[in-house]
Formats: structure tokens, sequence, C-alpha cells
């Protein structure tokens, strides 16, 4: 399945908006992206149009948590669909990961943060 990627900027936070399925055969699609337009130390992942997510994925979203937490940065993950929200569950990351229900909530939480 095709991955499509958008990216723009709000309140001052890098926002990738992914929709597809997100596995083994689209995450360096997504990987290459956030390296190319993640310059800063502060990013939103917006979930909402991914209806799957495998390991892969979710190695991912990890590795970019620990990335910009490294910077003193942070990762939010905006809107995940229930099957991505399970995998989350199911890996014990859900309280990791710094889930929000929109996007907007995202920038708000962490505008004010």
């Amino acid at each position: 399945m095709e991955l499509r990627v958008g990216s723009e900027v709000l309140s001052g936070w890098r926002v990738i908006a992914v929709a597809g399925e997100l596995d083994i055969d689209t995450v360096p699609l997504l990987a290459t992206r956030l390296d190319e337009d993640v310059t800063g130390d502060r990013a939103v992942l917006d979930l909402a149009e991914v209806t799957f997510m495998d390991s892969t994925g979710l190695a991912l979203l990890l590795d970019w948590h620990r990335r910009l937490g490294e910077k003193g940065g942070e990762l939010r993950i905006a809107a995940p669909q229930a099957p991505v929200m399970r995998l989350f569950t199911l890996a014990d990351v859900a309280d990791v990961l710094d889930v929000r229900g929109t996007v907007g909530e995202a920038c708000e939480a962490a505008a004010s943060s």
C-alpha cells in the first residue's frame, strides 16, 4: 500500500501527517521525510489516517522519540486510530509516547509546555 506524508509547521512545531499503512515496506519513506523535515527538536506525528502499523513503524516512532528527547525536545503523536493505539498498548509504550487526540491538542499542549 502507498504511504503519503505531508509536512507543515503549526505553532512552532513540525507536523508530519502520515496516511496509509506504516510497515516494513513504507517505513523507509517516512524515515527519509523525518530526516529531511524535522530540523528542530519538536515534532508532532499526525497518525489520523494511518490504518495499520507494524513493529517497524513502532520502532521508527520510538527512535524519533529517543532522538528528540536526547536533544531536549519532544515527539508528540496525534490522533492514532484504534489499531495503532492497540499496537502501542500491546507493546507497552502507550505511556512512553505522548499521545494526543488531535493535532490541535498536540500543538496547543506543546506550545504551552
